[in-house]
């Protein structure tokens, strides 16, 4: 039976510096090498995984943007990818205005994204641009105001901050038609994320499409966090991490180890029967 493995990245399969390990690495790339189906799920776009799994050989389709975007990994294109309707956009941008917050826009520009932000509201988020500023297939712009009119190309809004500050703004965009929000901790800051999207997708939904696109009969899922969920519910198995969130571990099919002991590889190969 033809088994697709996926996994979730940050506090999953990335150890707590935010790195694949050199083990994981080359399990990856062993694994691929015989013939296992590998893909990841995350919150990152494609600027900083394909960069990431270089030299692996990862070949299979990959969830980008908790699933707003399926990528070829071996051609460097987007295969699916979904935008937010632009009214329930514009409904969204006026709470954060009402706020006084000011997420970023990421705009689908084919061989790479724009992401377009108006004032930086905390040291994290500063963070955020400039370290990925000079990456590829990413290009952060600056700007007076959010312009949506004549553009549907919107895939993602995001903003980061201390979860007292952007509580309210979620529960209030949860009652926006059209789109979904995913409402969780950084694994690396004492901020949250707060990601919203097309309310058709998620993770398990992308899941599903890498399913069809590779052919597999069967889903083997790893996560840590809440916006793991709906992978999960899209899975056959599904497993969390030790470290994981303890709502995502309820309903797992069973917890393995740590994301800094390489346990998602580990599991992988031993299922499988191929040693490193």
């Amino acid at each position: 039976m033809k088994t697709l493995y996926i996994t979730d990245l940050d506090g999953t399969m990335l150890n707590s510096k935010g790195e694949l390990s050199p083990y994981s690495f080359n399990g990856v790339k062993k694994l691929i090498e015989g013939g296992v189906l590998f893909s990841v799920a995350t919150a990152r776009t494609a600027a900083t995984v394909t960069d990431m799994f270089r030299g692996t050989g990862l070949n299979s389709p990959i969830a980008l943007m908790n699933g707003v975007c399926v990528y070829d990994s071996a051609a460097g294109r987007s295969l699916i990818s979904h935008s937010i309707d632009k009214n329930s956009a514009r409904r969204v941008l006026e709470i954060y205005a009402a706020h006084n917050k000011h997420p970023m826009l990421y705009f689908d520009k084919g061989d790479f994204l724009e992401i377009v932000y108006t004032e930086i509201d905390n040291a994290h988020q500063y963070e955020y641009i400039t370290d990925r500023n000079a990456r590829r297939l990413k290009k952060f712009v600056r700007a007076d105001g959010y312009e949506l009119d004549g553009k549907d190309d919107l895939l993602y809004i995001v903003s980061f901050d201390k979860p007292s500050e952007l509580e309210d703004i979620y529960s209030e965009i949860k009652e926006i038609e059209g789109v979904v929000s995913c409402f969780y901790a950084d694994n690396y800051t004492d901020c949250n994320f707060l990601e919203t999207m097309n309310s058709s997708i998620s993770k398990g939904t992308a899941a599903s499409e890498i399913k069809k696109l590779t052919g597999a009969e069967r889903v083997i899922a790893f996560g840590d966090n809440l916006n793991d969920i709906p992978l999960f519910e899209a899975a056959d198995e599904a497993y969390a991490v030790s470290n994981g969130h303890e709502a995502l571990k309820k309903i797992a099919t069973g917890v393995i180890g740590t994301n800094d002991s390489d346990a998602v590889i580990r599991f992988i190969m031993e299922r499988e029967g191929i040693d490193l």
